[in-house]
């Protein structure tokens, strides 16, 4: 416990004092501060601040197009990094589990990714302090379903950080897989059959939007996004094992 402490501990230092870090934190805090002050310009939105969370939160642009790309972006640094610079062999010959240096990596990519939606929900904060009527429940649901989702695509993005040094090829693997586990159940939404019924199952829009940024926290969607990042620890876990056999 006192080495995956210590392990931990350097990897939150390690994203603390990364300056490209920064630079997506800056950048990911611009856009969503742009995207916010857009949305307060709509007419819906101003008439029903209800829509808020789930325009945030939930289906919109953030889930679409930024959230799949920033957590394989800062994954990068956690294997595909320490590959490139040849550091990733001390690490693994050291006295500590593969398993320990997975889920610190892990869990210090989490914690990390914090602040990103931290600056998010401070912009909640901020207008529910000018007197603006907001629904406490569906921000603080989208704020946990938005974290369980980044989560979930923190662990795809370390599974490809974890296959290569290739820094290019970590990221866009990375934003690729999450890409997918967006489009593909979306696409086959109307399918017919069990498909269709697999699709409307594991649709993360449709987990965060008509759930967790209405303020309804499920069961099933914990667990989804609970199994399914547990799933890709795994192999990112495999990934590092086989390394001793196949590089």
């Amino acid at each position: 416990m006192r080495a995956f402490s210590a392990l931990l501990r350097r990897e939150v230092h390690a994203l603390l004092v990364a300056p490209y870090v920064y630079l997506l934190l800056g950048l990911w805090y611009l856009l969503n501060a742009l995207f916010f002050s857009l949305l307060l310009d709509y007419p819906q939105v101003q008439n029903d601040l209800s829509l808020l969370p789930q325009l945030l939160f939930g289906n919109g642009i953030l889930l679409w197009l930024l959230l799949p790309v920033f957590p394989p972006l800062l994954t990068l640094r956690l294997l595909a990094e320490e590959h490139r610079l040849g550091t990733l062999e001390a690490l693994l010959t050291a006295p500590v589990s593969d398993a320990a240096v997975v889920l610190a990596k892990y869990l210090a990519a989490c914690l990390f990714f914090l602040l990103f939606w931290g600056g998010v929900l401070f912009l909640f904060l901020l207008i529910g302090g000018h007197g603006a009527a907001l629904d406490a429940g569906a921000v603080a649901g989208g704020f946990l379903g938005a974290l369980l989702c980044s989560c979930l695509f923190l662990a795809a993005g370390l599974w490809a950080s974890s296959w290569s040094g290739n820094l290019v090829l970590a990221a866009g693997g990375g934003a690729g897989l999450n890409y997918a586990l967006l489009f593909l159940p979306h696409f086959l939404h109307d399918a017919p059959g069990a498909p269709g019924r697999v699709a409307h199952a594991t649709s993360i829009p449709l987990m965060l939007e008509s759930g967790f940024a209405a303020g309804l926290i499920d069961s099933y969607a914990l667990a989804y996004f609970a199994v399914l990042s547990a799933l890709f620890l795994f192999l990112t876990w495999v990934r590092l094992v086989s390394r001793r056999w196949v590089p």
